[in-house]
C-alpha cells in the first residue's frame, strides 16, 4: 500500500511497474495544483478537468516508455496540461497559433494571501491587486510559475514556448513594474 510519506522515487517505481495505488498516489498528490493552473489558463472548469484527465490517462497508458525523472514529473504534468489544453481550446474556439500565446493568465497568488494574512492595509492590498491586474498575461504567467510553482527558467520557458532569457526579461519587467507601482516600501511587504 502507498502512504502519503513514502519517498517518491519509490512511488514512482511503483507506479512504472504498474501500480494502480502509486498512480492514484500521484494523481491526488497533483491534481489539486494542476486544477488550479489549469483555471488560471480557462474558465471552463469542465474543458479543465477533462485535459487532466487526459494528461493522467496518457501517462499511465505510456508510462513503461515514460522516461521522465520522477523530480520533474510537476513540470511535466504542467506542460502536458498546458498543451493539452491549447490544443482543446483552438478546437473550441479555432485560434490561430499566436492567440494561444495571449491566454487569459488570471493566478490567485499565494503572497497576496501572505499580505491578507498579515492584516496589512486596505491600500497595500488595493494596490498589490492592482499592480498585478496592470501585468500582460505572459509576464503573470512567468510569475507564477516562478514564484508558486518553484519552476526554473528553463522549464517556465518550455512552457511559455520562450527562450529562457525571455523568461528572465518577463519576469524582471513584472518585478519592476510592481515596484514602480507599489512604491518601495510597499514593494518589500508584498515579497514577504
Amino acid at each position: 500500500m502507498v502512504r502519503a510519506d513514502s519517498n517518491i522515487s519509490i512511488v514512482w517505481e511503483s507506479f512504472l511497474s504498474g501500480d494502480k495505488e502509486a498512480f492514484a498516489f500521484l494523481y491526488n498528490l497533483h491534481v489539486d495544483e494542476l486544477y488550479c493552473y489549469g483555471t488560471k489558463l480557462s474558465m471552463n472548469k469542465e474543458l479543465v478537468k477533462d485535459a487532466i484527465q487526459e494528461v493522467f490517462l496518457d501517462l499511465y497508458l505510456k508510462r513503461e516508455k515514460n522516461k521522465t525523472n520522477p523530480e520533474n514529473l510537476k513540470y511535466y504534468l504542467i506542460l502536458s496540461l498546458k498543451r493539452n489544453l491549447i490544443k482543446k481550446l483552438k478546437r473550441l474556439r479555432k485560434l490561430v497559433h499566436d492567440e494561444t500565446n495571449e491566454l487569459l493568465f488570471e493566478p490567485e497568488y499565494s503572497v497576496e494571501k501572505t499580505i491578507i494574512d498579515r492584516e496589512l492595509s486596505v491600500d497595500v492590498k488595493r494596490r498589490v491587486s492592482n499592480a498585478l491586474n496592470q501585468l500582460p498575461p505572459k509576464q503573470k504567467e512567468a510569475l507564477y510559475l516562478r514564484f508558486n510553482e518553484s519552476l526554473e527558467y528553463n522549464e517556465i520557458a518550455e512552457i511559455l514556448n520562450i527562450s529562457i532569457e525571455s523568461v528572465r526579461k518577463q519576469v524582471y519587467r513584472a518585478l519592476k513594474t510592481i515596484r514602480e507601482l507599489l512604491g518601495h516600501e510597499a514593494f518589500i511587504l508584498w515579497l514577504m
